[in-house]
């Protein structure tokens, strides 16, 4: 399928895939906005969204992003999967308390062989995107009861891996370049102590 027809082809079966960032993101509004698909059903298309790696598309679909009230983009974090919501948070111009709390409610799919690793990457995606407000989520989904099962204990365990970051980051300061913190490595090393 090559020229118009494979556009129209595209057009008509894949209305999604065949817009621009910019006209997906306002797909998914105006879907959330209208109730038409349930926050499951729209899980799908926030995959597709956020799966390009170019930075240029990525940089359309955060201005987009800019554009939508903090309900609209909790409600997007509420349809993102556990493995898609780092990559949505890291396109959002700021974060608020209710978009931290939806973010932190992510449970694995029962099928995850490493839950506790997907969790803690969750974790230090919400930890890293805004700091200051990590703790009052996490409080205020405790105090509320909207904690997922295991909640309190996958926590503490985060808390004990950025100790353990600390602890490293001062024994070996120029050891990594990059912001990122490689879970896998800390629990490596947890394994050793």
């Amino acid at each position: 399928m090559s020229g118009k027809g494979g556009k129209k082809w595209l057009e008509r079966y894949m209305p999604f895939v065949a817009r621009s960032p910019e006209m997906q993101v306002e797909w998914l509004t105006q879907a959330l906005r209208k109730g038409v698909l349930t926050s499951a059903e729209i899980t799908p298309y926030v995959r597709l969204l956020l799966e390009s790696e170019e930075p240029e598309i990525k940089s359309r679909v955060s201005e987009a992003l800019r554009e939508l009230t903090p309900a609209m983009i909790e409600q997007l974090l509420e349809a993102a999967d556990i493995y898609d919501t780092p990559k949505l948070l890291a396109l959002l111009p700021q974060c608020t308390l209710g978009q931290l709390m939806a973010a932190l409610r992510k449970e694995a799919p029962p099928y995850e062989q490493k839950p506790r690793l997907v969790r803690d990457r969750l974790f230090y995606a919400v930890y890293s995107r805004a700091p200051e407000l990590f703790a009052r989520a996490v409080a205020g989904l405790q105090t509320q009861g909207l904690a997922p099962p295991g909640f309190a204990g996958a926590h503490a365990r985060f808390l004990e891996l950025l100790e353990d970051e600390k602890l490293l980051s001062a024994l070996y300061p120029k050891a990594k370049a990059k912001d990122e913190i490689d879970l896998k490595d800390l629990e490596a090393l947890r394994s050793l102590l």
